[in-house]
């Protein structure tokens, strides 16, 4: 009864991770978006704002109800007045975590630690962007931002609120798994792989020579790198 309750929950983990890219259109009118779903469900990488401990690399550390943005790359904070803040010292924060999540601050963008052997880890991205607006009426009608400000929109959410028309406007949200060692993100490849667990290196040799290992599977990369991470334990 243990094992099949453990065989759930990897299964359960690793269908959390299925969907690592899409892309489409929102509907943004007075500098709100109206239609859009699955880009509402991605803007920020928590569920919901929750007790969060950030640590700074100045060694301080700072808890409140926060959520993490996944168009900016930045922390948003509620304080006890309700209001949505935006962090200061952005740049000297190291960590942000909340419950069993961890995510390190790597490269300017916010990195989930899924596993890790407590040197070397599995990291997920998560990137959200905004294009340019759409002319061709991806909703059905013609023109239908023509007569919007031609404004610069990418990854700040802020600049959403500078839509005071109606608009339609592109959006990308991806998914990326890297291998991540003394603050920087490494792709994961069988080369990288050998390269920090030397111990494994036979391990992953075949693997990768009897599977066809898909960079775009995340499920399968967080299976093969639990895997590794248990042989080297």
């Amino acid at each position: 009864m243990i094992m099949k309750r453990v065989a759930i929950l990897i299964i359960f983990s690793l269908f959390c991770f299925t969907v690592h890219a899409q892309s489409g259109y929102i509907k943004v009118s007075k500098g709100k978006v109206v239609e859009g779903d699955f880009f509402k469900s991605k803007i920020f990488m928590l569920k919901n704002f929750t007790n969060a401990v950030v640590k700074f690399s100045n060694g301080e550390v700072y808890e409140a109800k926060m959520n993490i943005s996944a168009l900016s790359q930045t922390l948003r904070f509620i304080n006890p007045s309700g209001d949505t803040l935006a962090a200061v010292d952005e740049k000297m924060i190291s960590s942000v975590s909340s419950g069993r999540l961890l995510f390190f601050k790597v490269n300017n963008q916010y990195v989930q630690i899924l596993n890790t052997d407590g040197e070397t880890s599995l990291g997920l991205t998560r990137n959200l962007n905004i294009g340019a607006e759409s002319l061709a009426g991806a909703y059905g009608g013609k023109n239908e931002v023509s007569s919007i400000q031609k404004i610069e929109v990418f990854d700040y959410e802020k600049k959403i609120e500078k839509v005071v028309s109606d608009a339609t406007l592109f959006f990308d949200y991806r998914e990326n798994l890297f291998i991540v060692h003394k603050g920087k993100l490494f792709l994961f490849t069988k080369r990288n792989l050998q390269k920090f667990y030397p111990k494994q290196k036979a391990f992953i040799e075949e693997f990768y020579s009897t599977h066809s290992v898909n960079q775009n599977n995340n499920a399968e990369i967080i299976s093969l790198y639990s895997q590794i991470v248990s042989y080297n334990r």
